[in-house]
């Protein structure tokens, strides 16, 4: 059986759980397997809906402490769930949960763990996986032998067909207390939906170049107009301008959008290593040499205060025009 792991965002499926079912349906295929998925939490009912013709079986693992994510309560109740199961690949998205349970679950399941996957294939009867290594310089093979929990780099697999037979749903009633969490949660003080920058088709990222927190209002206002996020370098983290979780780079988040827009940022090796899977790369920056202008498709040498709202403008010019408005 392929197995995938579902992640929510709010009160709908992440994107990266279909891409996850998409890398799943490329397995069970030639292996002939089922392809089943796993939600968890209270209230999945209607979130499962979206999904019931793109896997054969949806498991809805129902207990109230599964409604936040925590990797040891996870990891107990997919420990158990999975005790008597037959697991030929656990497919799980490289969110930042994903990429904290994963080695969880290799160690507690005695399976291989492989992380930022970007494609998978059978070849003769072995499953082949590929991920970018140095920066996404060179792409990896790998030949699996045997099961493994396979996490992949969001944006790299597409969400799959549907098909013309509703899957099964079926409930499981977990066990879980409070102890098995390891963590009490004492205080919270604010809850948000957030979307991933690493699930973004458009980001907008900023430098040292922007100058300070306030000079991020204009990357966020064009970021708004292209339907993106806006992302920031290690540079612009450290200073305290932006949270570590819009950071890109080695030390951050490895993303690949179709579209990535570097504002004011030189271009350092750690962040060219997590941008460089991007689609299409603009450069915003003073400086001619700027080493962000080698990785890009598109340079603009100048000042981004003055670049951006006239590109701003033209964005609402062409969307006018499309709505028909004067």
């Amino acid at each position: 059986m392929i197995w995938v792991l579902g992640e929510t965002r709010g009160d709908a499926l992440a994107p990266v759980t279909y891409e996850a079912l998409g890398a799943g349906r490329l397995l069970a295929g030639p292996f002939k397997r089922g392809l089943s998925l796993l939600l968890l939490g209270e209230g999945m009912d209607d979130l499962s809906k979206g999904v019931l013709k793109k896997a054969d079986r949806i498991y809805l693992i129902e207990h109230k402490l599964l409604n936040s994510y925590t990797g040891y309560g996870y990891k107990k109740v997919l420990e158990e769930f999975f005790k008597d199961k037959d697991i030929s690949a656990l497919i799980i998205p490289g969110t930042s949960m994903g990429r904290d349970l994963a080695p969880l679950l290799s160690v507690s399941l005695g399976l291989s763990c492989l992380t930022n996957i970007t494609g998978v294939e059978v070849i003769n009867n072995t499953v082949h996986v590929k991920r970018p290594l140095y920066g996404g310089k060179i792409v990896e093979t790998l030949a699996l032998e045997g099961s493994a929990v396979i996490s992949i780099m969001p944006r790299s697999f597409k969400e799959p067909e549907a098909s013309e037979r509703q899957g099964e749903l079926i409930r499981v009633e977990a066990r879980l207390t409070e102890e098995d969490l390891r963590v009490r949660p004492i205080e919270v003080l604010r809850e948000i939906e957030r979307r991933e920058i690493t699930e973004a088709e458009v980001l907008v990222a900023g430098g040292r170049g922007v100058g300070g927190p306030e000079g991020f209002h204009i990357l966020e206002e064009l970021a708004s107009a292209l339907g993106g996020l806006t992302a920031a370098s290690r540079g612009a983290v450290d200073a305290g301008w932006r949270t570590h979780a819009s950071q890109v780079g080695q030390t951050g988040k490895v993303v690949s959008p179709k579209l990535y827009i570097a504002c004011g940022i030189s271009g350092a090796p750690q962040h060219i290593a997590g941008m460089r899977t991007s689609r299409y790369v603009i450069a915003i920056n003073k400086d001619p040499n700027a080493p962000i202008f080698r990785e890009a498709d598109l340079g603009i040498t100048g000042d981004l205060f003055e670049v951006i709202p006239e590109v701003i403008k033209e964005i609402r010019e062409i969307k006018g025009i499309q709505e028909g408005k004067p």
